[in-house]
């Protein structure tokens, strides 16, 4: 995967960063697993320079440990980092929701509507993939229905480490449950109910906390 068919203009370290945290928030690498500088590079056709300096970065990040004598590893999912990130999400997208359920508009609704139905015939096919992409979608259309999308920018920095455990919960027993939740939310800011569009997030986004080790251990 030559980074020169990607993106010529973008830095080679930009590009092994983006591609190895997508590969860990989505699972494709799991925790504990050794990451390869000379394997990475060779895939990406690259020196190891952009790899090893992508690979501080996501250290930094928490994503990755390097262990002296031993290597880099995908950082596990840890239970205290997932609960930090869930508490300022929570509190962030309460907030929006209830903005959202205030001050939306019918091209906002229409979004979020067809957004949910996507959802729905993608559970339908056990498109898993697809599903967490549109979950994405749905909570970023509720920032700018909320005329917030800078704070999704934030939001996006701190659920990192919630990501890979929200990962976890898209199973076939899981999924009525959150397509559901998505339901209740949508209806609370269609019909302009800010107090329930707060409860239906709030209990949205604790799903995963409460369900932490059994998605872990699943």
């Amino acid at each position: 995967m030559a980074f020169a068919r990607r993106n010529a203009r973008e830095p080679a370290a930009d590009q092994a960063y983006a591609v190895i945290r997508s590969r860990i928030l989505e699972l494709t690498y799991a925790p504990h697993e050794l990451l390869s500088e000379n394997g990475l590079a060779t895939e990406f056709e690259t020196s190891r320079t952009p790899v090893r300096e992508a690979l501080k970065r996501l250290e930094g990040e928490g994503l990755v440990e390097v262990r002296p004598q031993q290597g880099t590893f995908v950082s596990p999912i840890r239970r205290e980092l997932v609960m930090d990130a869930q508490y300022a999400r929570s509190a962030l997208e309460c907030a929006l929701v209830a903005d959202a359920a205030r001050l939306r508009s019918d091209e906002d609704l229409h979004a979020l509507e067809f957004n949910l139905a996507a959802q729905i015939r993608a559970a339908e096919r056990q498109d898993f993939d697809l599903l967490f992409k549109l979950d994405e979608d749905m909570h970023k259309q509720i920032a700018a229905a909320a005329r917030r999308t800078a704070v999704w920018d934030v939001i996006a920095d701190i659920k990192i480490h919630m990501d890979r455990a929200r990962k976890l919960s898209l199973k076939p027993y899981h999924v009525p449950t959150l397509i559901e939740q998505h339901q209740a939310i949508i209806q609370a800011i269609a019909t302009g109910r800010e107090d329930d569009a707060v409860a239906a997030m709030r209990d949205h986004l604790g799903f995963v906390v409460e369900h932490f080790d059994e998605l872990v251990e699943r």
